[in-house]
């Protein structure tokens, strides 16, 4: 939970997903007699507090009980949100001469996430308020239908949509250089030449320099998501 507590649409995730594992217990013939209530918590920093109970005293009619469609993760889960973001990377109207902060402020601060977001990631056991850039993409792969499988040194494969991703997160630490350097890059273009999929994504919360759109225009199915770009990424999903 945040810090704020459950709100809503994280109370009516967690419903659902109960009512899916008591769905699941009743299709497999297993007694539901014997359970009065579902009683649902989350956790904020190690500590598990009540948020919601369902009477299951009429199992039959809590079973059937649908919430509303925008808070279910499914609603996105056939988005190909790499293949929208491929048709808009390139459009930004970046300024590269702009002024831009030596020292990066948290994500958190300044990301603005729908609550239907939020509350998937939440539900993948991501705290929105501490997240890395690592924990936020691969959460909104998931988010969308991507199967990601750990492709090792800290790089993914993300299959989906009917293409294979290579997938690299490069985060930013508190002293560091706030643009990504050239050498990242070049490290990410030949490891995703050896991964041989069809796209290449890589993800960072740093700046990123004027390269990215050449490489870009040299190889479409390239997308390098900087923090100029993280909040276009994330309203890419929001308005899917």
């Amino acid at each position: 939970m945040g810090a704020g507590g459950a709100d809503a649409v994280f109370t009516e995730l967690l419903s659902r997903h109960a009512l899916e594992i008591i769905n699941d217990r009743k299709r497999r013939g297993q007694p539901l007699d014997d359970i009065p209530v579902a009683r649902i918590s989350a956790q904020r920093k190690g500590a598990a507090t009540a948020v919601a109970v369902l009477d299951l005293e009429q199992p039959d009619d809590v079973i059937e009980i649908d919430l509303p469609d925008s808070v279910q993760q499914r609603q996105v889960a056939g988005y190909d949100l790499l293949g929208e973001y491929g048709e808009r990377k390139g459009k930004d109207t970046l300024a590269l001469g702009s002024l831009r902060a030596d020292e990066l402020k948290p994500l958190s601060e300044e990301l603005h996430l729908t609550s239907r977001i939020e509350a998937s990631l939440r539900m993948q056991g991501v705290d929105p308020d501490h997240m890395s850039v690592r924990e936020l993409g691969l959460g909104l792969l998931r988010l969308t239908g991507y199967d990601v499988s750990d492709h090792g040194t800290g790089s993914f494969i993300a299959t989906g949509h009917g293409s294979t991703t290579y997938v690299s997160f490069v985060s930013h630490s508190v002293g560091e250089h706030p643009e990504l350097p050239e050498s990242a890059i070049t490290r990410f273009l030949v490891a995703q030449a050896s991964a041989r999929t069809e796209r290449g994504l890589l993800m960072t919360d740093k700046y990123g320099p004027y390269l990215i759109y050449q490489k870009e225009r040299a190889n479409p199915d390239l997308l390098f998501v900087t923090r100029e770009r993280l909040q276009d990424f994330v309203d890419t999903i929001a308005v899917s």
